[in-house]
């Protein structure tokens, strides 16, 4: 009994085990509680950790005002992936405190028969009291120092890697100095709690301290493995969360809609170094009316693309490169289409609104799957001109040069959950209600894949003719050729020379920026949100691996009398060892199984539609590395379990 008291009781290799654990849990919790107190902030709004640039919206004359603005739909966003985020980071606190906790507890159990024979010999419980406080209040300063540094790189680093558009304001410090202050009331509360209850024992003490050498009971067993299924299964919701938001991250998912791409007819050679966009407006808008404007925009899309050294892919509203922009309410003449066994024949839906110049469906690579758009030239390749005068697609064509009068293009989405009578072309559709104007529906093209920013906002799209409704500001995007080796600043040079071209009113191009920031911008904020609850989750990951190795060795070194009796029973060590393994593996597959589970609702619930619940890789690769740390951490408990003697348990 007194070679298993040394090893398990508080002795040597367990003590020192669980006194390294301390420092390290104390300044997880401190760093994750102060992250996410200074993302939570104060105020009358609830995240005040950064601000955000959004998609402009403008007025189409002609058409009634948006009922939500494109900024809105992506503040909606970004308020998601925050408070998923700061919720990623509130579930990893818990696990680092739930780590330090179960380490407070084998200290206490390790120690438990010392403080018994302590308060047996007469100690003081003032004096227990004190240096318990004061062994704690060490430990945790020193946790509250290398945490603020943890908290303070974490900040840095996520301030340097923030995607375009993001700024900081100054955070709240009331929310991480409440968390510390509830951090410390924890630590103290149950330090001190089971020195108290020694004295307040009824139990006399000698008898108890005989039975802590010789039983561990169920419960405390209980709750020993309860503690780490807990800490295992938080840990893999907070990686697995984290892991998804990272994984939305797809900017590459654009594929031939994306900028620099190559669009059918393009010259070969035609992969461009560089695309930028920028903001395009006639000078004197105050005075310019729709049909000059029209006519301003066309001339300055033929000047652009009359430059060798650039392609100018498309001239639409903010946003509608990437299918962003504001939304109104659309009603269509829907055919067989039914609501709850009722007939539906004129459906109501939400759908974004963008004004497109010609040859705006063919830069971006969007193949028409019905219809030919409002021209002949949509058709033409991004290097192709605009030819005066050229004949329009739908009925009803007016002067050459503008769109036939109530003519829209709409999207494969669109037309397939509202349109169920084919054929589509020829259908119309109107806006906030019936006594709008109705326009016949000209053109189905294929959607824009879209996740991130704006993501929540209506899958459906329409398409108005910029010539018909031309806004007071358009965006351009250009690209320039890999040969020429152009950068922003040369792009934006040659393309107001090109403007400056044109006869009449001058042109103003403004805010030019790289459609790289912009997508990073767009589709890059949930990857980075996701990065920082990433971090969070590798640092609760790595804490609750960590406590299960401390955890598992207190487990097993408290039941060593049972392995005893087992051993005496016949079982070699290499079955206690696989007894104990496979109670890792139960622990294991139950924390990961329901941590899997706790990331489909996190994600599904708290974060924005532009990111998926669910990912059979993320899911794989997640619950094999932690289950491979799950057998890696229960190692030196099992090489403990098959030490036990069968000597030792008769003797005792």
């Amino acid at each position: 009994m007194e070679r298993r008291g040394t090893d398990v009781r508080g002795g040597g290799t367990a003590a020192g085990a669980i006194h390294r654990s301390v420092i390290g849990c104390g300044a997880a919790v401190v760093a994750l509680v102060l992250a996410g107190g200074l993302l939570v902030g104060g105020g009358d709004r609830s995240f005040h950790g950064v601000e955000a640039d959004v998609t402009p919206t403008v007025a189409l004359p002609g058409l009634p005002p948006a009922q939500v603005s494109a900024g809105a739909l992506e503040l909606r966003d970004l308020d998601s992936l925050a408070a998923t985020t700061v919720l990623l980071i509130a579930m990893a606190a818990v696990t680092a405190l739930v780590s330090l906790l179960g380490v407070m507890a084998s200290e206490s159990l390790a120690l438990e028969g010392r403080r018994v024979v302590q308060v047996m010999l007469g100690a003081p419980p003032r004096a227990m009291v004190r240096r318990t406080v004061r062994r704690w209040s060490r430990r945790m300063s020193w946790a509250a120092l290398a945490g603020g540094g943890l908290a303070a790189a974490a900040a840095l680093a996520m301030r340097e890697l923030a995607p375009p558009g993001i700024s900081f304001q100054r955070p709240s410090l009331v929310a991480a100095a409440a968390g510390l202050a509830a951090v410390a009331a924890i630590t103290v509360l149950c330090a001190v709690v089971p020195v108290v209850n020694l004295h307040r024992s009824g139990r006399p003490l000698l008898p108890r301290a005989e039975n802590l050498q010789l039983t561990d009971p169920r419960p405390r067993q209980f709750n020993r493995v309860l503690r780490m299924t807990l800490q295992l299964m938080i840990a893999v919701t907070v990686i697995t969360s984290s892991s998804l938001l990272v994984y939305s991250d797809r900017r590459s998912q654009m594929g031939s809609a994306g900028p620099g791409s190559a669009g059918p007819g393009a010259p070969a050679g035609a992969q461009h170094a560089e695309t930028v966009i920028g903001l395009v407006s006639p000078a004197r808008s105050f005075s310019a009316g729709p049909m000059a404007r029209a006519a301003l925009y066309e001339s300055a899309l033929e000047a652009v693309r009359a430059v060798p050294e650039l392609v100018a892919e498309s001239l639409a509203t903010p946003g509608a490169w990437l299918d962003l922009g504001a939304e109104g309410l659309a009603q269509n003449e829907c055919g067989r289409c039914s609501n709850g066994g009722l007939p539906e024949p004129i459906r109501v839906t939400r759908v974004k609104r963008h004004a497109v110049m010609p040859g705006f469906f063919a830069a971006r690579g969007l193949r028409f799957v019905a219809g030919t758009g409002f021209r002949d030239s949509d058709m033409l390749p991004p290097g192709g001109t605009v030819a005066a005068g050229a004949g329009a697609a739908g009925p009803g064509a007016t002067a050459p040069g503008a769109a036939g009068p109530g003519e829209v293009v709409i999207n494969q989405a669109y037309a397939r959950a509202h349109f169920r009578d084919p054929p589509v072309i020829g259908r119309t559709l109107a806006l906030n209600g019936p006594e709008e104007d109705w326009h016949v529906v000209v053109g189905v093209v294929t959607d824009v894949p879209s996740a991130g920013l704006g993501a929540s906002g209506s899958p459906y799209s329409v398409y108005y003719s910029a010539l018909e409704h031309p806004p007071e500001e358009m965006e351009l995007v250009v690209s320039a050729p890999s040969r020429s080796g152009a950068r922003t600043n040369d792009a934006e040079r040659i393309v107001s020379g090109a403007l400056a071209s044109i006869s009449g009113d001058p042109v103003l191009l403004s805010d030019v920026r790289s459609a790289r920031d912009e997508l990073g911008r767009v589709f890059g904020t949930a990857g980075w949100f996701g990065g920082g609850g990433r971090m969070a989750g590798v640092l609760a990951a790595l804490v609750a691996v960590l406590g299960m190795v401390g955890a598992l060795r207190v487990h097993v070194g408290a039941r060593l009398r049972e392995m005893g009796i087992r051993a005496a029973l016949g079982a070699g060590p290499a079955k206690l060892r696989r007894r104990i393994v496979g109670e890792a593996l139960r622990i294991g597959a139950t924390g990961i199984g329901t941590g899997l589970w706790g990331a489909l609702l996190v994600v599904g619930v708290f974060g924005p539609p532009g990111v998926e619940p669910f990912s059979a890789p993320v899911f794989v690769v997640v619950a094999g590395l932690f289950l491979a740390a799950a057998v890696w951490a229960v190692l030196p408990a099992a090489r403990l379990a098959a030490t036990a003697d069968p000597r030792s348990v008769m003797e005792g």
